[in-house]
């Protein structure tokens, strides 16, 4: 094993990237040299023990297990012994993978790799510790709520839609044992494909000596990664998420799915692109505001949440505005395969970005590069020669075809509850109302 990462090195000193895997190998090393300071971070990734692994029963368990390793740390010295050595580490979670990093000093690297292993091979789990993490969980989900509550109505409309869990459960979290934390932690440590991402001024041959300690007599059979997450109910149809608030300014948000993570996304890309992500150019600032005057901002992003990709749609008009928008913004996305300026925007897309595109990626830092390797290799996501140049006209009007269609559209909106339902019913008496308290998001 050792001697294939060593090859792997080579091929990437030679050619300036790896190769994208269809699947990751055990214990593969995704490496970056950056000789400007001695420092090295080394992010060890369990592929398949994210909290897309949890059942929509034991929604946080992934989450808590990271923060109880963190907390036995703290409790048991060894992050005093990192710190010792002028290193720091985390933990985090996301859908597909559960991360332990650290990062510091390369000539105390080798005896922080060491420190890690014992905490995570060595791990004291106890009643006590986990309802001490419990109230801390608790109080960062109420912060979350406080300061991103968009992001779980975002992820709340989009688990009634399209079967996806919801991101935190005050319920499930309260019901978590620590049997259900042992068991995760087991599958853990047994987790199938573990890999690694480096960047650091010394050689990967060297680093991959260091790493033996958590490669070596590794046990598997934990943890398998998939990109099939376990889903709930499915509803097609038109929906709207109304939240009530008095706010003067109603928050108005469409969501478009199209599609699942790792195919193709040129095309979603290019619209979102053309509408105006957050600038002034885009079709949507443009119309909805220099022109018709409605709103104070306008924003596009394409986006995921666990295997759902979907366009997102942002506007703000203020409520003696909010009728006209709602409803031209509605006729605008149902009608952009004959929306001349939309096909215009598209067009010079297409005739810049390639341009665009080359220079950002060479501004791209050493994380962000290797993040995007690893995306590759883990999803092996279609791409074209030619990139955006190569899309036709026709490709982007049966995409249009198949997903912006009024079926296929979620909208979110923050305001005046009874105002809004109104407005829905006089224009779009097609779409599925649902009316939300925000403490519903977490419950």
């Amino acid at each position: 094993m050792l001697l294939k990462v060593m090859l792997s090195f080579v091929l990437c000193y030679v050619i300036g990237v790896l190769t994208a895997f269809a699947e990751i190998p055990n214990h593969h090393i995704f490496y970056r040299q950056d000789k400007r300071a001695p420092l090295t971070k080394i992010e060890i990734v369990f592929l398949g023990a994210g909290s897309g692994a949890e059942q929509p029963s034991q929604i946080g368990l992934a989450g808590t297990g990271s923060k109880l390793i963190w907390e036995s740390g703290k409790k048991h010295g060894h992050m005093d012994q990192l710190e010792t050595l002028g290193t720091r580490l985390n933990t985090s979670t996301r859908s597909l993978y559960y991360t332990i990093s650290f990062y510091g000093l390369s000539e105390h690297c080798a005896k922080s790799i060491k420190i890690v292993r014992d905490l995570i091979y060595n791990l004291e789990l106890s009643e006590s510790d986990l309802e001490q993490v419990k109230k801390l969980m608790v109080a960062d989900i109420h912060n979350y709520l406080r300061r991103r509550t968009y992001s779980l109505m975002k992820n709340f409309a989009l688990s009634q839609t399209k079967g996806i869990k919801k991101s935190g459960s005050l319920k499930t979290l309260k019901n978590l044992s620590i049997e259900d934390i042992k068991q995760y932690y087991d599958q853990l440590l047994k987790t199938d494909v573990v890999f690694f991402k480096v960047i650091s001024n010394r050689d990967s041959t060297e680093i991959a000596k260091w790493l033996r300690p958590i490669t070596e007599k590794r046990e598997t059979g934990g943890f398998v990664h998939s990109l099939k997450f376990p889903t709930t109910a499915y509803s097609v149809g038109p929906s709207a998420f109304v939240f009530n608030s008095n706010r003067k300014n109603i928050s108005c948000y469409w969501l478009i799915p199209c599609g699942s993570v790792g195919e193709e996304d040129y095309i979603p890309s290019m619209i979102s692109r053309a509408f105006g992500q957050t600038d002034a150019r885009g079709l949507i600032y443009k119309y909805f505001r220099e022109e018709l005057g409605l709103v104070y901002s306008t924003g596009s992003n394409y986006q995921a949440e666990e295997n759902v990709r979907f366009l997102e749609i942002y506007a703000d008009p203020q409520r003696h505005n909010s009728e006209e928008l709602i409803t031209k913004m509605s006729d605008l996305i149902r009608g952009l395969p004959d929306n001349p300026r939309f096909w215009a925007a598209i067009k010079a897309l297409r005739e810049s970005r390639n341009i665009a595109y080359a220079h950002a990626h060479e501004q791209l830092t050493l994380q962000r590069k290797l993040d995007n390797e690893v995306y590759r290799a883990i999803y092996n996501p279609p791409r074209r020669k030619g990139g955006s140049k190569s899309v036709t006209d026709a490709e982007v009007r049966a995409f249009l075809e198949k997903f912006f269609v009024p079926k296929n559209m979620i909208m979110i909106f923050v305001g005046p509850k009874d105002h809004i339902i109104d407005i829905l019913k006089k224009h779009l008496p097609e779409v599925d109302i649902h009316v939300h308290d925000v403490k519903e998001l977490i419950e």
